[in-house]
């Protein structure tokens, strides 16, 4: 105490008109107070401890070693628990690294600025000062509210503001890519007023980023949930997690379609989402599945979101909040600003896969015939398996190029019904694209039938 009270008089001395000694808020890594900078502007300021970070880096050393030793249990194989505590160590170190905690911070204001689902000035987080920002300093504007679960507002109130809150942390799971990784209710504050319900979003030292691959996957799990699709909610699993190849999926999605019928023969308010999610992970664990360590944050975020609505609407339906920005997320996936991007990617993809699929096909060809994988063929079958096989790899490529273009159509037809693009020669172009692939596709039809 003594050491961190030094800190703050050297703070000050340097930096600030003046510091209020008491802080505001605390916890293990830091201290927020109320300062004053020497322009007279009002700012919270968030000091961290001396000496804090050895103190963090050994915790995780003894955590790590934790965690490769409970590993190798039963139990500890169906998580990633290495992955989680790397998952963890890059948050905890994050929120020690003010200069990472300002870009976070942000990052999120920029994010939460506009939204489709709020006014615009609705959501605020607060402005990072940088020239008053170090790596063990930074620097904020103060901004003044209740916390969330403190507020004194009418009940039809209270459900909107509930509402928006878990709008908030949604968007940044499902839209943004980007989400705050633990909004408890101390890092909610409310500062609407008569006219508006408005709320701020602090402290961002503990965010997560989730990569496209998850994005997408996350979102097919949640379609599978809100909608009640077992077998939706079973491959979103299985994709997400590490599988066995003897694993069995029926069995998996018996176990989701008992789950899903066992909480929808609830009202929709008494649906809790978090409990949901904590048991639809149940199953990949008495199945095998290993999930990564990024779903744990996952989970945690929404289960802390989901806490901070019930409080202030007991009663709030979650999985009815949640559909209209799962459907926004669906949306973007097909038609987003990614599209051309994700149209290249799937070209290129299909481009190689074709050029490389008779080269692959030799290979494979060439160790069936030294027997490498453990097949030997006779050598008055091997024309007849080599004539049906060159047949079946002109089919699949045929397949491969009309499923590109017809996808590639589609794409330019959808890009044309937008105001912005607007071509004879791209019309011409989607058109015989789409004419293309529906003639190789329905060749290819013909063909496989008459092989029957």
């Amino acid at each position: 105490q003594k050491l961190f009270r030094f800190s703050l008089r050297i703070t000050s001395q340097s930096k600030f008109l003046t510091i209020e000694p008491v802080a505001i808020a605390a916890g293990s890594l830091a201290q927020v107070h109320r300062a004053v900078l020497k322009n007279h502007q009002t700012v919270a300021i968030k000091i961290q401890r001396p000496g804090i970070r050895e103190i963090v880096e050994r915790d995780l050393e003894v955590l790590e070693a934790l965690a490769n030793w409970f590993s190798r249990d039963k139990i500890g194989q169906a998580y990633d628990l290495p992955g989680l505590v790397e998952e963890f160590r890059y948050s905890l170190l994050g929120e020690l690294d003010f200069h990472r905690e300002a870009r976070n911070t942000e990052k999120l204001r920029q994010n939460l600025s506009n939204s489709r689902f709020w006014k615009s000035g609705q959501v605020v987080v607060p402005k990072v000062y940088w020239d008053w920002t170090t790596d063990c300093i930074l620097t904020l504007e103060w901004i003044e509210g209740i916390k969330l679960n403190q507020v004194d507002l009418p009940e039809h109130r209270k459900k909107r503001l509930a509402t928006l809150a878990v709008q908030v942390v949604m968007q940044q799971i499902y839209l943004d890519r980007f989400f705050h990784a633990d909004p408890h209710p101390g890092n909610f504050l409310y500062i609407g007023d008569d006219t508006q319900d408005r709320l701020a979003l602090l402290d961002c030292g503990m965010v997560a980023m989730i990569d496209p691959r998850t994005q997408s996957i996350l979102t097919d799990l949640l379609i599978g949930i809100v909608y009640e699709r077992p077998k939706i909610v079973t491959q979103a699993i299985r994709e997400l997690g590490f599988t066995r190849l003897d694993v069995d999926l029926r069995s998996i999605e018996s176990a989701f379609d008992r789950l899903l019928r066992r909480f929808y023969t609830r009202p929709l308010t008494e649906i809790n989402l978090a409990e949901l999610l904590n048991e639809a992970l149940r199953v990949p664990r008495e199945n095998n599945i290993q999930m990564p360590g990024t779903i744990g944050l996952f989970v945690k975020t929404i289960a802390n979101v989901e806490g901070i609505a019930r409080q202030l609407d007991p009663l709030f339906p979650f999985v009815e909040v949640a559909r209209p920005i799962v459907e926004q997320a669906i949306r973007l996936r097909l038609f987003g600003t990614e599209l051309w991007q994700d149209a290249v990617q799937s070209s290129l993809y299909l481009s190689r896969l074709t050029t490389q699929f008779p080269q692959r096909f030799e290979v494979l060809l060439d160790r069936l015939e030294r027997s490498e994988l453990g097949i030997n063929l006779g050598w008055r079958l091997e024309q007849e398996f080599l004539h049906t096989q060159q047949q079946g790899m002109n089919r699949l490529s045929l397949a491969i190029l009309s499923m590109g273009s017809l996808v590639s159509g589609a794409i330019l037809q959808q890009l044309l019904g937008q105001d912005s693009v607007s071509s004879p020669l791209i019309e011409m172009v989607s058109q015989g694209l789409l004419l293309s692939g529906i003639g190789l596709m329905s060749w290819v039809t013909i063909a496989v039938l008459r092989s029957f």
